[in-house]
């Protein structure tokens, strides 16, 4: 998280965003932060009144209690996500298991592993566009796996492959593409 400490100034933010962006259902009122993230009530309060303030989060009264959760038309909320992920540890790690692997354009992480739930046998969790080695690509997911603890579902495809599949709108690319995902590596514009 050392790019976000240099980007924002205050710990307690990044924090409190973390928290948020890796659960976008995810909701807790001030003292219940306070407990999650170990952190004083002072500090909470006032960054959780400047992300409302800036549109991030949204509070809503419950009983008694003032519930904060991620306000999710906030038009930079998804960017916010992807530099988060960026810089988290799975992140990391996954730089880390494909540094050295050339002919990578585009790493797509997918709503399946946003979620880590699965509707069908063929989601993925990644999906990898380029012409790279798929024995290089299996051997870094392998080590990935035996990092994370999971097993991880992926699917290595062409640049022209995905191309192919992309103008056929074949089932598989689309859902991928139509649902939530973090661009890992790459760009938006890789994916149009």
């Amino acid at each position: 998280m050392s790019t976000l400490k240099k980007l924002f100034v205050s710990k307690v933010r990044i924090e409190i965003l973390s928290l948020y962006l890796h659960d976008f259902d995810a909701s807790f009122h001030v003292r219940g932060l306070t407990r999650e993230l170990n952190e004083e009530i002072n500090a909470i309060r006032r960054e959780v009144a400047n992300l409302e303030e800036v549109g991030i989060l949204k509070s809503q009264k419950e009983g008694n209690k003032l519930v904060y959760r991620l306000n999710k038309k906030s038009p930079i909320l998804y960017e916010l996500r992807t530099i988060f992920y960026k810089e988290s540890e799975i992140g990391q790690k996954l730089y880390n298991a494909l540094k050295g692997i050339e002919g990578i354009d585009c790493v797509i992480l997918t709503d399946s592993f946003i979620k880590n739930k699965y509707n069908n046998n063929t989601d993925v969790d990644f999906l990898f566009i380029g012409s790279m080695k798929v024995r290089e690509i299996s051997t870094a997911m392998n080590d990935l796996e035996k990092e994370l603890e999971r097993d991880l579902r992926y699917s290595v495809i062409t640049k022209e492959d995905f191309e192919f599949a992309r103008k056929k709108r074949e089932a598989f690319l689309m859902n991928i593409l139509e649902n939530d995902k973090i661009i890992m590596l790459g760009k938006q514009e890789d994916l149009l």
